[in-house]
Parts: structure tokens; C-alpha cells; sequence
């Protein structure tokens, strides 16, 4: 069974990011076959020479896909449909390409080398845990491929995990916070959010963590058997342009939770919570009310969340226009308190992005439609 390691990434300017799962994967034994990247900047000659050094290093440039495209053809995928899957669907002047789009490249580029099982991780998750001690939190290393392997070899068909680190919500106390979380369609985390202060929303490895079924999959800790995609839908996530600027949907892998859930697909939690960084400064703690960083990632989490929302409740099989109207007045009222907490009016500004991501609800249903039929035709001609 040959595995990959895959991941998505702006530039490959460094070498850090790779290595580090590159030699956690020695450290404990287990062989890569080859390491495969989607870049959309720039690729270092140098960087992919010390990799190349180690390990076959496949790199994937999402403006212009060669190795995809010619593969594509040469195993009778029509054109039509090969241009679906391996044309970026906005404008690359932007030097922005949407995630489900970026992910699907490493997984056709995957399978169209042989690959059985692609490991699939992020450039800001590496391969230790966040352990609470009797003296503080520290970072411990862990055998991240081992702990997928043992189910893949046991019966799953994918797996995934947690993330150790700070949550994407950072630690706050202001009124409005249930309406915003209602806003964004992230209700669950209301008790979570409230208690914030106590936690500060540190995720720490659990000391006991027991591997479980799931039908929810983190693309930046997961592994999955490449001939699962006969079954499955591709990653999938769109875009939405307001005032000029363009605006990324989150949740590409919720098609896949969804679908996991229905097709028979065996996925298994593995327990193991590597480090995320989701702020990029850990260990310093998010500040919500003051710090500017912080705000702006937190804005573009929730313009993220507002893009996914309409393609979501279209998959889940709500009221849209019941769903749109709720949402929105609890929108407004979270982001007038937000704005408010944080002294930074740009927060308003979400209410106008969640108004064009519903306006694009059709467009959102079509892109998907489009493209899960091109994949089943990939799928097909791949034999898997």
C-alpha cells in the first residue's frame, strides 16, 4: 500500500512545515512513498531540492496543473470534464484559490500516481500535542501516522482527529455572543464560548483520548483510503465577491462528513490532537477586544462560516428562506455587540457578506452539482 503525505499551501518558501511530519514519520518507522503539495504563489527550487533529497516531492502549481491535466486524458477523462476539476474556477490574479479546489488537486494528483492512502495536513498543524502539566501546558511529540494507521489497518476506511492549541474562537465575555453564534450556524458552541474565560479556549490532548466513529472529518488532520472516493463527493467549497474583494467559504470537508454519514464509509476518530496554530503566534493568547491580529482572523472565520451556510443548509435540507431570515437577525444583533466589544466597526461589515453568500445560493448548487459529476466520471475512469 503506497501513502502520501499531502498538504495545501500559499508558497513553498520553507521547508519546516514538511519536515516536520517528514521526520515524525521516521522518527517512528513508517514510509512515505512521496509527499505532495498544491501551491498557489511561489515554489523555492531550493526548498523542493532538500525535500527531494529525502523523500519523491510532487508539487501541484493550482494555476496551471500539468501532471493532473495529462494524466486526465491519457485515462479518457473528456476534457470538458477534466477542465471542471483542474481549471480554478475564480481569477488567479487575485493570488487566492478556494479550498475544496486546492484540496481536490493533491487528491487527483494522489491517485493519479498510485497513491493507496493519502495523510492529509495543514502548513499551520504539526505533529505534537498540547498536554496539560501540573506547571503550565507543554508541547510533546507524537507518533501522528502510527495513530491513523492503526485503524486504517484495522478496518476504517478514513480518520481523523481534533486539533490541540487555541480554538478558533478566542477567549471573551460580551453580551450578543449566543447571537452571533446563531448568526454564523455554530449554535453547538454556545457553552463552550460562554465559559471561555475559565478555559481561554485552550484544547489540550486529552490524557485518555479513545478512538470513536465519526462522521465529521478535519481536512488538516485526516487520512483517508484513496478508493473511499468511488463512494465519496469531492472536497467542495465556493466563493463570494463583496466590494471588490473576494471571500473564501469554510467547511470544504463538510461534504464529506455529510456524505461519510450515508455511503457505509468507515471513519474513525483516532483520539490524537496535534497542534494547530490557529492564531499563529502560540503561545500567545488571542486578545478579541484589543488585538488587531486577532480581530482580523476571527472577521475572516466568520465570513468563512457566513459563505458556507447557504451551500450547508441546501445539503442538510432546511427552509432556506426560513433558515436566511432567522440567521440574519441574529447576525446583526451578535455583530452590532462584537463591533461593539472589540471597538472595530469592520464586524458590521460581516452582515453585508452573509446577505451575497445567500444571494449566491444557486450559483453555490450549481458549481457542486457541476462538479461532483466530473468526479464521478474521474472516479470512474480511474477505476476506483
Amino acid at each position: 500500500m503506497k501513502a502520501a503525505l499531502g498538504m495545501i499551501i500559499k508558497s513553498v518558501d520553507s521547508e519546516k512545515e514538511l519536515m516536520n511530519f517528514i521526520l515524525n514519520a521516521s522518527m517512528f518507522g513508517h514510509k512515505l512513498d512521496c509527499v505532495i503539495v498544491a501551491y498557489t504563489h511561489n515554489l523555492s527550487l531550493g526548498v523542493k531540492e532538500k525535500i527531494s533529497e529525502l523523500i519523491p516531492f510532487h508539487t501541484v502549481d493550482t494555476k496551471n496543473p500539468h501532471y493532473c491535466i495529462e494524466k486526465m486524458r491519457h485515462h479518457g477523462v473528456p476534457d470538458d470534464q477534466a477542465k471542471i476539476l483542474c481549471e480554478c474556477p475564480v481569477n488567479t490574479d487575485r493570488g487566492l484559490i478556494p479550498y475544496g479546489f486546492n484540496r481536490n488537486l493533491v487528491v487527483m494528483e494522489a491517485i493519479l500516481r498510485g497513491i493507496d492512502t493519502l495523510f492529509f495536513v495543514d502548513s499551520d498543524v504539526y505533529p505534537t500535542v498540547l498536554k496539560q502539566k501540573p506547571n503550565g501546558a507543554a508541547l510533546e511529540k507524537v507518533d501522528f501516522f502510527g495513530a491513523h494507521l492503526a485503524h486504517l489497518n484495522n478496518g476504517s476506511d478514513a480518520t481523523t482527529g481534533e486539533y490541540s492549541g487555541y480554538n478558533i474562537l478566542p477567549p471573551c465575555k460580551f453580551d450578543g455572543m449566543d447571537d452571533l453564534l446563531d448568526g454564523v450556524q455554530k449554535s453547538c458552541m454556545k457553552q463552550y464560548w460562554q465559559t471561555s474565560e475559565a478555559h481561554r479556549s485552550l484544547v489540550f490532548q486529552p490524557d485518555n483520548a479513545n478512538a470513536v466513529p465519526s462522521n465529521k472529518i478535519l481536512g488538516g488532520n485526516s487520512a483517508i483510503k484513496l478508493s473511499s472516493f468511488a463512494k465519496l463527493p469531492p472536497f467542495f467549497s465556493s466563493q463570494y465577491i463583496v466590494d471588490d474583494e473576494m471571500f473564501f467559504s469554510r467547511g470544504e470537508d463538510t461534504v464529506l462528513g455529510l456524505e461519510i454519514k450515508k455511503s457505509g464509509i468507515v471513519c474513525t476518530d483516532v483520539g490524537i490532537y496535534p497542534m494547530h496554530d490557529t492564531y499563529k503566534d502560540f503561545p500567545t493568547e488571542p486578545n478579541l477586544k484589543s488585538d488587531r491580529n486577532t480581530q482580523e482572523r476571527f472577521y475572516y472565520a466568520c465570513t468563512g462560516w457566513v459563505g458556507r451556510n447557504p451551500f450547508l443548509n441546501y445539503l442538510l435540507g432546511n427552509d432556506l428562506k426560513a433558515t436566511r431570515e432567522r440567521q440574519r437577525k441574529s447576525l446583526e444583533k451578535g455583530l452590532n455587540a462584537l463591533s461593539k466589544y472589540s471597538s472595530n466597526p469592520k464586524f458590521k461589515k460581516v452582515l453585508r457578506n452573509f446577505d451575497v453568500s445567500w444571494d449566491n445560493t444557486d450559483r453555490y448548487i450549481s458549481e457542486y452539482e457541476r462538479t461532483r459529476e466530473a468526479w464521478s466520471v474521474f472516479t470512474e475512469r480511474l477505476g476506483l
